[in-house]
């Protein structure tokens, strides 16, 4: 499949070792979750998605030119201990509002985030503005939410808004699960954490 490549060719294409590989993967550098088991002629073989394989282990090797390996580890592993961003740099992304940041500043009043944190608050921005709610209602949003990113310990998850009876909800599952809800009940936006990560993490220089 042109989509995937596999563990052996990853290997020859980007001159790195078996070694080098699983210790990124265990850093997490590289998301268990792309490393796929398929069955082969020889029996299995694991494979990886092409362009997001090729993509990540030429920004760790271009990183490695001018950081240690730790430093590599606390720009792009996911890691729900450590902060990831100072409230000052959120006023930065280009997904909250400024609005948003002040209220987020107002309401809970952290020094800085870490990356459950800080996807569920983009998530939250999001559902926000897409349902055109007001400050104070994507606050709310944020109270239900960052108790919630508490309790996620690895980003191949997915967060789910939606809206019943009036009140709005949200739940948290696994990336590959996608619920479908009765008529009673209005999704109001559906966010892969794991995608928003990535896309963060390529503007790390």
């Amino acid at each position: 499949m042109n989509d995937y490549i596999s563990k052996k060719e990853l290997l020859s294409e980007m001159n790195i070792s078996y070694g080098q590989l699983y210790r990124w993967k265990r850093l997490g550098l590289i998301p268990e979750s792309w490393f796929i088991k398929r069955a082969a002629a020889t029996g299995q073989e694991t494979v990886l998605p092409r362009k997001r394989a090729l993509s990540r282990i030429n920004k760790i090797l271009y990183l490695m030119e001018k950081y240690s390996v730790e430093e590599i580890v606390s720009k792009l592993a996911f890691d729900k201990e450590t902060p990831v961003i100072a409230f000052e740099g959120l006023y930065e992304l280009p997904y909250l509002s400024t609005e948003q940041v002040n209220a987020i500043g107002n309401y809970f009043k952290n020094d800085s985030y870490t990356a459950p944190q800080l996807l569920m608050m983009i998530s939250m921005a999001n559902a926000a503005d897409q349902s055109k709610f007001s400050v104070r209602q994507f606050v709310d949003l944020l109270r239900f939410a960052l108790p919630l990113a508490e309790k996620i310990d690895k980003v191949e998850v997915r967060c789910i808004v939606f809206a019943a009876g009036g009140d709005y909800h949200l739940t948290v599952m696994d990336s590959n699960q996608s619920p479908d809800f009765d008529y009673g009940l209005r999704v109001l936006g559906n966010y892969n954490f794991e995608t928003i990560w990535e896309k963060l993490k390529e503007a790390v220089e």
